[in-house]
């Protein structure tokens, strides 16, 4: 199969790709903050609450609806009076690929805030960085070799909604952000038009008209999440014309790096969520010349990680 020429983006695309649908189920920040505790070995209510500072009613609703999903089950650990634990389903496991890449970036770029500092691969008994490679022909994915074309059997789906509602961060939480000491990878995927912004970038799109056209995004959101990505140093802001002066927005090697955990999202929901033929988006490795299936190894032995062989020395310090 030769390379495919990227398509003209039609603003559907983007709303319902893989991508969007998986951040529609597991894409709300506190979500997000719940499983990769889980994964750290809290299970409790009262231990996840603490851990995540959420209000009781925020967990409580995050609990529920990811264990409607499918995504957590409740564990009996106490017969009188009954008390449960949360613990991961296969199709929760199988969110680990995007753990360890939403790890691997705050590794490399981010605070390391409640994150385990060095990750022990113990099948090799090495410290390792989990590395995210074709598993075709074995080399590290960078989003300049993959390519996408629209699916065969694929129909515009309607716009989808966010799955929890999430409130405006704009005033709270991404215009107080101050500088890139702060960043986490929960500022950058655990926020919907945040996410969508990202994927828009993936796709080559630099223009603030273009970005909003093809994401729905209304100009005065879009405006502040393009400033707080600039500010974070995730995005670059590029003068193109000088009169009238207009700008574009192009992906940092920083902004280009999130796009290991964009990927590992894509993969997760081809497996879980969408049907089988009707993927609305097929992602080609140029540098193999086939469909890309993505595999998340030890950085040493490069091994496929498994969740049960890989431990933690220590937790990173908090503030």
């Amino acid at each position: 199969m030769s390379a495919v020429a990227k398509p003209e983006i039609e603003p559907n695309i983007i709303l319902s790709s893989q991508v969007a649908q998986g951040l529609a189920v597991i894409g709300d920040r506190w979500a997000f903050m719940i499983v990769r505790e889980i994964y750290l070995g809290v299970r409790r209510f009262e231990d996840l609450r603490e851990r995540t500072q959420a209000a009781r009613g925020t967990l409580a609703s995050r609990l529920k609806s990811l264990v409607e999903q499918g995504i957590l089950y409740k564990n009996p650990y106490q017969k009188s009076p009954v008390r449960h634990e949360y613990r991961l389903t296969d199709k929760g496991i199988d969110l680990y690929p995007v753990v360890l890449m939403m790890w691997r970036w705050e590794h490399d770029w981010g605070d390391h805030h409640y994150l385990p500092a060095t990750l022990v691969h113990q099948a090799c008994g090495s410290e390792m960085l989990p590395m995210y490679r074709c598993s075709g022909c074995k080399l590290e994915i960078r989003p300049q070799d993959v390519a996408f074309s629209v699916g065969d059997n694929f129909e515009a789906a309607r716009k989808i909604p966010p799955r929890f509602q999430r409130r405006s961060r704009s005033k709270h939480e991404i215009e107080g952000y101050k500088g890139p000491e702060k960043v986490q990878a929960l500022d950058c995927t655990g926020d919907r038009w945040t996410s969508l912004v990202l994927a828009a970038a993936f796709f080559g799109l630099k223009r603030f008209d273009d970005i909003a056209m093809s994401i729905g995004i209304a100009t005065n959101i879009l405006s502040d999440r393009l400033k707080a990505l600039t500010r974070m140093g995730i995005i670059d802001r590029v003068k193109y014309l000088e009169r009238p002066v207009r700008h574009e927005y192009r992906l940092s090697q920083k902004g280009r790096d999130i796009y290991k955990q964009t990927l590992a999202i894509h993969e997760w929901a081809n497996r879980w969520l969408v049907e089988p033929g009707r993927e609305p988006l097929v992602l080609h490795h140029k540098a193999c010349d086939t469909d890309l299936h993505g595999e998340v190894v030890c950085s040493h032995c490069e091994q496929v990680l498994d969740p049960h062989e890989v431990t933690y020395q220590a937790l990173a310090p908090t503030e």
